[in-house]
């Protein structure tokens, strides 16, 4: 049975398709294989440049992840009063229908949660036409590379956060060949991304320009030389870009004042162009903010990632690739709908096919077991029923037969107590006439005492009695003390009665004592 899943990120560029394999385990993951393939000219169709870059370095097509372009999707930040996800996916479509210049039903929208609290949330929603995300999808259907994700470019760039040490507040600049896309992160999660068509090719027509080069070797004197000693023209277009950096910053200088979360720190850069000298000091000087190429992943992970290649060419297709794994930091998905991925469950019979047979066997025998236990279980309640009509019928033989015999001697087990609370049955099943009987059978008749008051409650009986003379008191105890339950009877106080000229005292028999030798 395979534990494991093969994430590929496809980056499908204007100047060349660049693709992240990742292996996904239950724990971890692990880079396989960084690849890239060059778009030599604008005539492959690219289903068939697809197939050839798959079948070329054997790449897994199990899972894949891809990006609409950003320059095609239009992002809205709302904010609700609520922070239920039902009510915000429902409310979405009504706050940014008035702005579109589509038919909402001609659009789909995802969304991310960039803050929220107890009473409201802030949320960035990105719409995508229908139209582009079939023309997208189309091709890679064709060439049997059909995504499972959709994400959107820019956004998906935040996935970086589980590779590589990306704190604070930052933007992230990737300056590809046709476009620069950006995506502003705080504290790990994406709150801004926006992409402009100005980037590396721009370069390369601004240097053949100041230098009178061709565009191929102008491409070779930047690669080179990088950009030192830039003219005008190519200064121009670095211009261009810091001004597109510092306009999406101002975009945001509200929102990041709500989330208290400072200025931007540092421009972290990656992707082709990143790679030509002197570019973060270019960018560094003409925005204020300090750059920096993309540094190394989190220990443990560099070895796998630096085998191929340099990973800030390969960012945007490692991004895809962490989308898929279980370290993924967004969750955007424009497969929606009539787009939606269908399981097909005949790929993992192969895999699964022993588990399977093993699952039904297991299922078999956890049915049988559970059946025979509850037929287990049915005879001895059958059985436990018979008893109970059983001792019913003893104890009430001229009763009829009741329906439900347990209930009905639970009944009678009530009513008997209640019977017995209210006749006063004691120890000894002795009740209180019959204690009275038995002091009047223990005092002689010679004894001459009055009992002047009896009282019998639950606990203890209570005697005030009369005599004529002292030892017929001490006698009386005597004789009660014949009686085990009594052996304890306490003799009160002896007082003399002015009146008659006997004397008085009080017996008092504890019925917790007749409980202790019963």
């Amino acid at each position: 049975m395979a534990l494991l899943k093969n994430v590929l990120g496809l980056d499908i560029g204007s100047h060349s398709l660049k693709a992240v394999e990742i292996r996904q385990s239950l724990r971890s993951f692990e880079a396989v294989a960084m690849r890239t393939l060059p778009r030599r000219d604008d005539e492959t169709p690219l289903p068939e440049l697809v197939s050839r870059f798959l079948e070329l370095h054997h790449l897994s097509t199990e899972h894949v992840v891809c990006a609409l372009p950003g320059i095609r999707l239009s992002s809205r930040r709302l904010k609700f009063p609520f922070t239920d996800n039902k009510k915000i996916r429902a409310a979405i479509p009504f706050e940014v229908e008035e702005d579109l210049p589509l038919e909402i039903d001609d659009c789909l929208i995802d969304w991310e949660k960039i803050h929220s609290d107890r009473a409201s949330a802030d949320i960035i929603a990105t719409i995508a036409p229908r139209t582009e995300v079939s023309r997208f999808t189309e091709p890679l259907i064709e060439a049997n590379c059909a995504p499972q994700t959709l994400e959107a470019e820019g956004l998906a760039l935040a996935n970086l956060v589980a590779l590589f040490d990306l704190p604070g507040t930052r933007m992230l600049v990737d300056l590809g060949h046709s476009k620069t896309t950006f995506c502003v992160l705080v504290n790990g999660r994406a709150i801004a991304a926006r992409t402009v068509a100005v980037a590396g090719r721009d370069l390369t027509a601004a240097v053949a320009a100041d230098g009178g080069l061709d565009l191929e070797r102008a491409e070779a004197v930047k690669c080179e030389s990088g950009l030192s000693g830039s003219g005008a023209k190519t200064r121009a277009v670095i211009d261009r870009i810091a001004r597109e950096i510092n306009r999406t910053l101002s975009s945001l200088e509200e929102i990041l004042a709500h989330l208290g979360s400072g200025p931007i720190a540092e421009l972290t850069l990656f992707g082709g162009s990143a790679q030509l000298i002197g570019i973060e000091e270019a960018l560094s000087e003409r925005t204020g903010i300090p750059a920096h190429r993309l540094g190394l992943p989190h220990e443990g992970h560099g070895d796998h990632l630096s085998a191929d290649g340099p990973p800030l060419v390969y960012a945007p297709a490692l991004a895809l690739a962490l989308r898929g794994t279980a370290q993924a930091r967004t969750r955007m998905n424009f497969l929606q709908q009539e787009f939606a991925v269908r399981i097909d469950l005949s790929r993992y019979r192969k895999d699964f096919g022993w588990t399977a047979w093993l699952g039904g066997i297991a299922l078999a025998l956890g049915v049988a077991s559970f059946a025979t236990g509850t037929i287990l279980e049915l005879r001895q309640a059958e059985a436990v029923e018979a008893t109970v009509e059983q001792m019913y019928s003893e104890a009430f033989p001229d009763a009829p037969e009741p329906d439900n015999p347990i209930a009905a001697l639970r009944t009678a087990v009530k009513e008997a107590n209640e019977r017995a609370d209210f006749l006063g049955v004691y120890p000894g099943n002795l009740s209180a006439l019959d204690i009275l009987s038995e002091i009047s059978r223990l005092i002689p008749q010679n004894l001459e005492i009055v009992f002047e008051d009896v009282s019998i409650d639950r606990q203890t009986i209570r005697m005030k009695c009369y005599v004529k003379k002292f030892e017929s008191a001490d006698r009386l105890g005597v004789e009660l003390a014949k009686f085990p339950p009594f052996e304890r009877a306490q003799i009160g106080s002896i007082e003399n009665d002015a009146k008659r000229g006997g004397k008085r005292f009080t017996v008092t028999i504890s019925l917790a004592t007749m409980e202790d030798s019963a």
